[in-house]
């Protein structure tokens, strides 16, 4: 797996004025932003990324002979499985075209003739339509894209694929005109007027052969991953180096939605006061929900949260025994209606004054998703600080950086707080992922399946008061800590998508 690194909020906010001097014909492809920075050279290529969206293009040699992907039999049985019955179109270049089987109709068009195809074909003609690597090869993917919506019937699903692989390590004729990312893909579905529900990383087994050796690359931790395979007796899947989003055609909303997943066990003496910090906050330009999960509380939050469930814009989901804070942000996403989903405790450590930083990397689909460290900005230390326990505190904070480091070497990643409460991504981003941790070892699961899925975090700083075991903390020191391990290193390895 070519691992995923999280990058600072500075990297994608800090930018130079533009250019009076530039002209148009340096307009990036998907925002039309003219600030672009130079990323690296390959012969007479330069790989430029704006720095509006992020998306990577090319200058120099022509792309648009570069043909699409050859799938293996585990990517193109994920495709198979995101795209409805019936017929569909596929738009390839040169190769790598589905055959028809399983329901399914595949009507094939070059890319070099999609155009004229698609203007003269009947509009709303297919049932679907999968885009095979084309978007990386055209000089307006939006414009492609577009036209291929208009002849997929409303309601349709459209697969886009487009590679994942380390550009660096590419020859010269195989650099894509355009390279995509998650959030850079989502933005291009949009861009197209497509309602978006899955977008991440195709995975495939270990030990089936890549068919294409522009996204043929050796698992990272092999021999780890092939001894789990063995202790399991089960198939590891590992990155398949295609990244796919699934868009419907249908009217995107006007506005974003955002869900917020409240789990309330025991929270008496804050629920009320965040709840209402929570319910009062404005957000501006967002539609959202607060989902209230009460898990069956003993000291009277039962109650308080029956007093707030009619409230507008409120849910409440009661449980008939508390079974952990993971098994309730379960069941708050399964229900959630947003676009965006954002977990926030019931308790009083975290300022929700910081929804509008978490927030605006997603609205802006600069990323799919964000963690609100607490170690960040001034204050470069902010988790544990009980003023009567400094031992306990100390113990709890070398632990954070134990599992801190753990997870950044297995994932390749580069955080700086997985912990934090304050996990905010897109809805698409966790499509098709199974979760099974109940208790607190689901913020392991979440970040670590996040960053197998292929989503990289940004890291925004954020305001945090601890509060102590004497306050209301819940987390056990010597029972959560084997759980988390556990998690970390299972989610590493265990197959993690819905089949």
């Amino acid at each position: 797996m070519q691992a995923p690194v999280s990058r600072t909020a500075h990297e994608t906010h800090d930018v130079p004025p533009i250019p009076i001097w530039q002209s148009a014909a340096t307009q990036c492809a998907l925002c039309a932003g003219r600030r672009r920075e130079y990323l690296f050279v390959v012969g007479s290529v330069r790989m430029m990324r704006c720095h509006e969206c992020g998306l990577i293009s090319r200058s120099g040699a022509d792309a648009s002979n570069a043909p699409s992907f050859l799938l293996d039999v585990d990517s193109a049985a994920a495709i198979r499985a995101l795209l409805p019955p019936g017929r569909i179109l596929q738009i390839v270049n040169q190769r790598g075209a589905l055959s028809s089987a399983d329901g399914r109709e595949f009507v094939t068009v070059e890319l070099r003739d999609h155009a004229t195809a698609l203007e003269s074909a009947e509009a709303q003609l297919f049932d679907g339509a999968f885009v095979n690597g084309a978007v990386e090869h055209v000089a307006d993917p939006g414009a492609l894209l577009r036209r291929v919506r208009t002849a997929v019937r409303r309601g349709g699903a459209i697969v886009v694929v487009a590679g994942a692989q380390d550009l660096l390590r590419l020859r010269n004729d195989q650099l894509p005109a355009h390279a995509f990312t998650p959030a850079t893909l989502l933005r291009l579905a949009h861009v197209a007027g497509l309602r978006t529900d899955s977008c991440g990383l195709l995975e495939r087994s270990l030990d089936a052969r890549s068919a294409d050796e522009r996204v043929a690359s050796v698992a990272r931790l092999s021999r780890l991953t092939r001894m789990f395979s063995a202790l399991l007796h089960r198939p590891v899947q590992v990155s398949s180096g295609l990244l796919a989003v699934r868009g419907i055609v249908a009217e995107p909303r006007q506005r974003p939605k955002l869900s917020i997943i409240m789990p309330v066990f025991n929270e008496a003496r804050t629920f009320l006061e965040t709840f209402q910090r929570v319910h009062q906050a404005s957000i501006a330009g967002v539609e959202r929900e607060v989902i209230v999960v009460e898990s069956n509380s003993t000291d009277g939050s039962r109650e308080m949260v029956r007093s707030i469930e009619n409230l507008p814009g409120v849910r409440v989901l009661y449980e008939d025994r508390p079974a952990g804070k993971g098994h309730a942000v379960r069941a708050g996403i399964a229900v959630a209606d947003g676009d965006i989903l954002l977990v926030q405790d019931a308790d009083s450590e975290y300022d929700v004054g910081d929804y509008d930083i978490v927030l605006e990397p997603l609205l802006r689909l600069s990323t799919t998703f964000v963690l609100g460290s607490r170690h960040m900005g001034g204050r470069t230390w902010k988790v544990r600080q009980f003023a009567n326990a400094r031992l306990l505190a100390a113990v709890m904070n070398l632990a954070h950086q134990f599992f801190t480091a753990l997870v950044n070497w297995l994932y390749d990643a580069e955080m700086r707080d997985p912990t934090t409460m304050y996990k905010v991504f897109r809805r698409e981003s966790i499509h098709g992922i199974r979760f099974r941790r109940n208790r607190f070892d689901f913020d392991f699961e979440l970040v670590c399946k996040l960053l197998r899925r292929g989503h990289i975090p940004v890291e925004v700083p954020i305001n945090y008061r601890s509060r102590s075991y004497a306050e209301g903390k819940k987390v056990r020191i010597f029972r959560d800590p084997i759980t988390w391990l556990r998690t970390i290193i299972a989610s590493r390895f265990e197959s993690f998508l819905l089949p």
